[in-house]
């Protein structure tokens, strides 16, 4: 397949629950981010907006400016940025004639360490971002990636992502309307005025299908294998952060011959609850939970251990929370806008781009915050450019996330029920101890992994970091990717 390159050799406070993990805190970098805030006019956000069209150059200067893979000084280091053709189109493109035929392609950064380069025994690493995300979120990552001896690695753009083709999303095929019965937890006073917490039955319907989340997930995975073909790449470890987590676990599952070691970074959609389409028998159209009477989610002390005794390095729990068997029984009462919004499947990153000139203002609050620990506001800006060019791009994968996830994030068809038996490689497991996904799920999917023996699954805790933990404690990470790597 054709390609085209440019190429160049080459801690959070965890004081409470509330805080924003990813702030360090520290004087140098509030001070920065104070700057930036201060500094942020209408102006330098009109030229942000503008400056979408040059998006390659965009995300070349801030990969420049905040990593030094490009300035390694290694002569056996060789790092490309690329766009490989692949032979994968949706069902729409492919029904177009001869004259409008659309070639899609994945976007890459590729390292090449050929230091005791033997061809038969060269390792290969394919690393996938999450939801909304893009490859240069990683920056933190990519030298010590670089300096795995004899190893071939790739960071991808997903296809829909960052600079990787953009076709139209699917769209979906017979979906069944489903009312699905769950409990939530609310927020009320008794009354004498005091604050309880009430359990109550919610109902939500939903038109969806297990045919459509398969259909979203292979949108993905399928593409994923054109460029596997593409790269004449025969097995390698797959790396996936979050959605690229709960994505690499399907690749796995249906490509299991190409999948050597799984890596996955606080992967979504692993736990069971009342929104599994699995648990639907035909003819009806009601999904409930298994119990409708309240248990409490998983205690830190009294419940984690059991799980895995690297559960007792958490400093908080994340935003589910499920018992011994990753079942989620009750969610937290998420706003009636959150719920209608997901139910209409409105992508957020069209709500920035209806935006127009504000969107870059309306999400500097995040990047700012982000980036605060780069402690240089040039780089700052050029990562939040370059995330707001990827953010704003054409829609497409961001459009999978309803298809697959119900409502509280909750997979429609979870990993907890495909991946213990049928996972034919060993894997790791790894989330922040202060991170909002559901590290539990991660402990139990490991306990099962490991319980039929095939197998190992190892399950670790990265200190000071939330859910972006690859960049929140970028050092701690680095050290335990590579010593899971490079043993045998």
């Amino acid at each position: 397949m054709a390609a085209s390159t440019q190429t160049v050799k080459s801690q959070a406070s965890t004081e409470n629950n509330k805080r924003n993990i990813y702030i360090s805190g520290d004087e140098e970098s509030q001070k920065c981010l104070q700057e930036l805030k201060d500094n942020y006019t209408f102006k330098k956000a009109f030229r942000t907006w503008r400056n979408t069209a040059l998006f390659s150059d965009l995300e070349f200067n801030a990969l420049s400016s905040v990593s030094n893979v490009f300035n390694l000084n290694n002569p056996e280091i060789e790092v490309n940025i690329l766009d490989t053709e692949i032979d994968y189109q949706t069902e729409e493109q492919s029904k177009l004639c001869d004259k409008k035929k659309e070639v899609n392609h994945i976007h890459e950064l590729s390292i090449l360490n050929k230091e005791n380069y033997d061809l038969d025994t060269q390792k290969e690493i394919v690393l996938v971002h999450g939801y909304g995300a893009s490859l240069g979120l990683f920056f933190n990552n990519f030298e010590t990636f670089a300096n795995l001896k004899n190893t071939s690695f790739h960071a991808l753009d997903l296809l829909g992502f960052g600079l990787s083709s953009r076709p139209n999303f699917p769209k979906r095929k017979n979906p069944e309307k489903y009312v699905f019965n769950h409990t939530v937890k609310k927020n009320s006073k008794d009354k004498d005025g005091n604050k309880i917490e009430e359990i109550v039955n919610q109902e939500i319907s939903v038109k969806t299908s297990l045919e459509d989340v398969e259909i979203a997930e292979n949108f993905f995975i399928d593409s994923l294998e054109a460029w596997r073909r593409a790269k004449k790449i025969e097995r390698f470890t797959l790396i996936g952060h979050s959605l690229g987590g709960y994505l690499s676990c399907c690749y796995a599952l249906k490509y299991p011959e190409r999948v050597e070691k799984l890596v996955l970074l606080s992967p979504v959609g692993l736990e069971t609850s009342a929104f599994d389409l699995t648990e639907c028998k035909d003819g009806l159209t009601t999904a409930t939970s298994k119990d409708t009477t309240f248990v409490p989610g998983p205690n830190i002390e009294e419940e984690f251990e059991p799980l895995h005794e690297n559960m007792k390095k958490l400093k908080r729990n994340g935003f589910l929370a499920s018992d011994q068997n990753g079942h989620v029984q009750t969610l937290p009462n998420l706003p009636t806008v959150f719920k209608f919004i997901w139910r209409q499947e409105i992508s957020p990153f069209t709500i920035i781009r209806k935006a127009g000139m504000l969107g870059p203002s309306m999400m500097s609050g995040w990047t700012f915050s982000r980036f605060m620990d780069l402690k240089d506001t040039e780089k700052i800006m050029k990562m939040h450019e370059y995330c707001y060019a990827s953010f704003t791009g054409k829609g497409s994968g961001e459009h999978c996330l309803p298809r697959i996830l119900g409502p509280g994030v909750l997979a429609y068809h979870p990993l907890l029920k495909r991946m213990p038996q049928n996972l034919k490689c060993d894997s790791l497991w790894v989330y922040g101890d202060s991170d909002w996904m559901n590290s539990s799920a991660g402990a139990t999917m490991c306990n099962k992994i490991n319980s039929i023996g095939k197998h190992k699954a190892d399950f670790e805790i990265i200190s000071s970091a939330g859910h972006h933990l690859y960049l929140d404690n970028a050092k701690e990470f680095n050290k335990m990717i590579t010593d899971y790597l490079v043993k045998e």
